[in-house]
């Protein structure tokens, strides 16, 4: 059975909106959140090297309509961001080959308005003042309260859609 609205269509094993951005937002309630992207789901990157903080953060990057590309790397991240239409970054304190600040740079130089996010375990103050000059959308402790990071990922991608593409 299929049903439309102004802005919604269902049926039986699918609900699709259509989404603030002009895009149709597919949503399978019987899916895991990672399962449920939507139609050309924008991409992000989470660089870190706990599977366990990847498979959180992409849990809720899926809640949030986004599909995740995983790196371990600095190195890695430089592979993603060359192959993929990445739109956000989310990163943790410290990486085998570096750290967040090399994330930073190395974003910045793909794109200079692409938001990034880290995540920190120590959630140390005068590094996340460090962290804000050098330029990262907002410094967050981990394990992060979902609903705070949902907020920052949607606030994150609102204003990278507002800034011109340079």
């Amino acid at each position: 059975m299929i049903r439309f609205d102004e802005t919604t269509f269902a049926c039986d094993s699918a609900k699709a909106r259509l989404g603030g951005n002009g895009m149709l937002d597919f949503v399978f309630p019987d899916r895991a959140p990672q399962e449920a992207m939507t139609l050309n789901s924008p991409e992000a990157l989470v660089v870190s090297p706990d599977d366990d903080i990847h498979r959180k953060l992409t849990e809720i990057l899926g809640h949030c309509g986004f599909a995740s590309v995983l790196a371990a790397t600095v190195a890695e991240s430089r592979r993603v961001l060359a192959q993929h239409d990445v739109c956000l970054v989310l990163c943790v304190e410290c990486l085998a080959d570096g750290n967040y600040q090399a994330v930073v740079e190395l974003v910045k130089r793909f794109d200079a308005n692409m938001p990034v996010i880290v995540v920190s375990r120590t959630g140390d103050w005068p590094e996340y003042l460090k962290a804000m000059c050098a330029g990262v959308f907002d410094y967050l402790a981990y394990p992060p309260i979902p609903g705070e990071l949902r907020r920052n990922i949607r606030n994150a991608f609102l204003e990278r859609q507002r800034q011109p593409n340079t």
